[in-house]
């Protein structure tokens, strides 16, 4: 079992020491996501509160579909405890290096290829342990499936970029790992492949990963030995030459388009639409997850024309890397929406403790900014 270590008192007492002193909290893991939460540098005014010795691994049942964990915890040793008895995150978690921690994977709340046939982040977290901006330990949730009692608050804390409090315990629904995986690969356009995957979700084939990269799709099957023999003999596909480094690149952020700096001018947008959309007018390089639902585009495109098209499929865009140009990096939520997104913060962290520079609706307090 990996390292264990409960300093839940202790952080509690340093966001009180910070609340009584004026000071506002940036929370910290490993650092391996740092960039996507908070681009720019840290205000004067703003301590960081390292989160990453808050660890081990609190309850793990695999017959009951569930482990609890604490946020510090190092998301490799999370993965090779759960591989040990067969199990695995449903949302296929990537992980962006050494360091990675439980926490900053919640914080960002992104999920790898396999969610759309299995779950989300969001959707998997059954309960959380969180300290609100006023020092105070909160439960929320459960450990069991059953339990649906506080379910919306804990889901709040996937992807809430550390602005609704400190994260000190997370428990999350599992899966069996699947006995077997292979890897096809397919010559299509990227319309064809949107055309491909609108076929093959009317099909009961074991999917697990439907991607297109560069001219090419990529089809993973998951399960039983026998049954993805027979799906891959279904389909008639090649089998791909690196079918795993594919995806550990794709869900790691190691691949194209991801590894290389955007030039001047240029961005990296993360845009999720329906799956179904046909690929939108927009200039750049294209890779597509999740049968299409996740799209990152590199493009010289303007961010307000970019965000245009998305919004008119229905979607949303962020600006992963590149300069924003005075547009906002996270997707425009709308009036009402922001509000409520403000008040769920004004709830959380009454007075502004927690530095979350792209959230909407971010609490100032009086000695901040």
């Amino acid at each position: 079992m990996s390292e264990t270590a409960d300093h839940s008192q202790e952080l509690a007492r340093a966001v009180r020491e910070a609340a009584d002193g004026g000071r506002r909290l940036w929370i910290a893991g490993g650092g391996t996501r740092a960039a996507i939460a908070r681009p720019d540098p840290l205000p004067a005014d703003v301590e960081t509160l390292d989160v990453t010795a808050h660890r081990g691994i609190t309850h793990l049942a695999p017959s009951e579909l569930v482990v609890s964990v604490r946020a510090g915890t190092p998301l490799a040793e999370l993965q090779t405890e759960l591989a040990a008895v067969g199990m695995m995150l449903p949302f296929e978690p990537g992980d962006p290096g050494p360091g990675a921690t439980v926490g900053g994977m919640v914080a960002t709340g992104l999920s790898g290829p396999r969610r759309p046939w299995t779950a989300s982040l969001r959707d998997a977290v059954l309960g959380t342990r969180v300290i609100n901006g006023s020092g105070e330990i909160l439960r929320f949730g459960g450990e069991v499936m059953k339990n649906v009692a506080g379910f919306d608050v804990s889901r709040l804390m996937a992807g809430s970029l550390g602005g609704l409090g400190v994260l000190l315990e997370v428990s999350f629904k599992l899966l069996p790992r699947p006995a077997h995986e292979l890897t096809l690969q397919r010559n299509l356009d990227a319309a064809g492949f949107i055309d491909a995957c609108r076929e093959l979700g009317r099909t009961a084939l074991p999917l697990s990963g439907l991607a297109w990269n560069d001219g090419r799709m990529y089809l993973r099957l998951s399960g039983g030995e026998q049954a993805v023999t027979e799906a891959a003999e279904r389909l008639g596909d090649a089998p791909a030459a690196d079918g795993e480094g594919f995806w550990s690149g794709l869900r790691d952020h190691r691949a194209e388009p991801f590894t290389r700096e955007p030039a001047p001018g240029e961005r990296l947008w993360r845009i999720v639409v329906p799956p179904a959309t046909p690929p939108p007018e927009l200039p750049g390089e294209w890779l597509l997850n999740w049968g299409g639902g996740e799209r990152w585009l590199r493009s010289e495109a303007d961010p307000a024309r970019v965000r245009t098209a998305v919004e008119a499929a229905g979607g949303h865009a962020r600006i992963w890397h590149g300069d924003p140009a005075g547009a906002p990096r996270l997707h425009p939520r709308g009036t009402a929406l922001e509000g409520l997104e403000a008040r769920v913060r004004q709830s959380m962290d009454p007075e502004g403790m927690f530095h979350s520079p792209l959230l909407p609706g971010s609490p100032a307090r009086a000695t901040g900014t």
